[in-house]
């Protein structure tokens, strides 16, 4: 399972403690500091992540991240350590560049946490290598490529969204609750409303209901499940 980080910066003291850290959560750390360094360990071996120290001034924060991004493919994720919430002084960081953008003096557990939900996407990707194809009624889910069709028709879902089908679709005849749906989609240690769980278990079901009669039942106070209609 792909656990590699590795984390641009200058700072000694930063990224040591930085790899302790990572370490004792399992991760393994790389540390890099100049740009052509960089590029070629993301481009040779993408990593799991690329952690960035956005506090020099001089450095363009935005167009690095888009450069790693550009260096691998998919594209990395990329987490920015900033010092202030306009990003690095000279040149301020946009939202978007990174994945998810950290402010100084940085939270360790708001990190692990992106880093966790990274890995765990990585594992359920590896154990579904195995069942490329599920199948219940007329909806199949191609897991290799990622995709939805029903009756031959594509399903648009977004990938939570298809992490949440996909926990229907393996055990179609079971009930399963919020957390348990909760526990399949999102990331460890997120907090999530059990509305949001509904939220998007209704865009599912708009979806599905393009091209078939609704296939998920409400069962009240409890969860979800598939149920074959009744003609």
């Amino acid at each position: 399972m792909n656990g590699r980080i590795v984390i641009h910066t200058e700072d000694a003291e930063l990224y040591l403690l930085l790899k302790h850290i990572l370490t004792l959560e399992g991760f393994s750390t790389e540390n890099t500091n100049h740009l052509s360094e960089l590029l070629s360990h993301v481009h040779q071996a993408p990593p799991l992540a690329v952690i960035v120290d956005c506090s020099d001034p001089d450095m363009n924060a935005s167009a690095l991240c888009a450069r790693i991004k550009a260096a691998t493919e998919p594209g990395a994720k990329v987490v920015s350590l900033v010092n202030t919430v306009n990003g690095d002084h000279g040149r301020p960081l946009v939202p978007s560049a990174a994945d998810c953008n950290i402010h100084r003096p940085f939270d360790p557990e708001r990190l692990l946490a992106f880093l966790r939900g990274l890995r765990a996407d990585v594992a359920a990707q590896s154990s579904t290598n195995s069942a490329t194809i599920l199948r219940y009624a007329d909806i199949e889910m191609n897991l290799s490529r990622l995709r939805v069709e029903r009756d031959g028709h594509p399903v648009l879902l977004s990938a939570l969204q298809f992490r949440l089908l996909l926990c229907l679709m393996r055990a179609p005849d079971v009930v399963h609750t919020r957390d348990d749906l909760i526990a399949a989609a999102w990331p460890p240690d997120a907090e999530v409303e059990p509305r949001t769980v509904d939220i998007h278990i209704g865009h599912i079901r708009r979806a599905m209901k393009r091209t078939g009669a609704d296939v998920i039942r409400t069962v009240r106070s409890v969860g979800y499940a598939l149920y074959l209609p009744s003609h």
